[in-house]
């Protein structure tokens, strides 16, 4: 998606989201890569992917979209809505997570994340202001990624599963809260064609080896 095309999509995009999810509008806060960004990650090794904006695990799931089991997170899981338009993701088992994330709380994985944003952005010759790596807020923005990924490999022939065999059933971390106090968060992954998608959680303060950070890829807005 060309940042040109999707700046001239936000009027309708808002409309739809206001019918959606009523008159309060969703953050703002990323916008999708410019060319010379994406250039950059490519050569790197990455792929880039469009993630649909305001979607929801509570969504997905009337789409059909396979989940193994769900937490109980009430509304501020189910109902929580991606504000991604665009993501980057590393795909090779190797380069798709934060090496070392697991077994750490969620404090400590934000400052890999933003330590990794650093090296990234360092590595590929680009602004502070661009590029970041991210630990997403809504759980929904992983399941989507994971449902993206499957679609777009499945087109050229088979599909791989973020989170499955391939990857060694691990989770990612999230933000996304999952009780009133916010001390537990989604992690999702261990995923499957047989199984689908578990989103489950983990405690905020506390580590645990097989939930890692991804090495989700963002551009923030300037």
């Amino acid at each position: 998606m060309k940042l040109e095309h999707w700046e001239l999509m936000q009027g309708q995009r808002g409309k739809v989201l206001r019918e959606q999810f009523g008159e309060v509008p969703l953050p703002q806060e990323y916008r999708p890569f410019t060319d010379k960004e994406q250039r950059a990650l490519i050569k790197d090794g990455a792929v880039i992917l469009d993630l649909e904006v305001g979607t929801t695990i509570e969504g997905q799931q009337k789409t059909g979209r396979l989940f193994r089991d769900i937490v109980d997170g009430g509304d501020r899981l189910l109902k929580a809505s991606s504000i991604i338009p665009q993501v980057a993701i590393y795909p090779a088992p190797e380069r798709f997570s934060i090496p070392n994330s697991g077994n750490k709380d969620l404090s400590t994985q934000e400052k890999l994340a933003e330590r990794d944003g650093k090296k990234l952005r360092k590595r590929l010759g680009l602004k502070d202001d661009g590029v970041d790596v991210i630990i997403p807020d809504q759980a929904s923005t992983l399941t989507e990624l994971i449902f993206k990924y499957l679609d777009e490999t499945t087109k050229q022939g088979e599909g791989v599963w973020l989170f499955g065999p391939d990857y060694g059933y691990l989770y990612g971390r999230t933000k996304n809260p999952v009780n009133e106090s916010g001390s537990r968060v989604a992690i999702v992954g261990n995923a499957g064609p047989d199984i689908g998608v578990f989103v489950n959680e983990w405690f905020r303060g506390g580590g645990l080896d097989n939930v890692l950070v991804v090495r989700l890829v963002v551009a923030k807005k300037k």
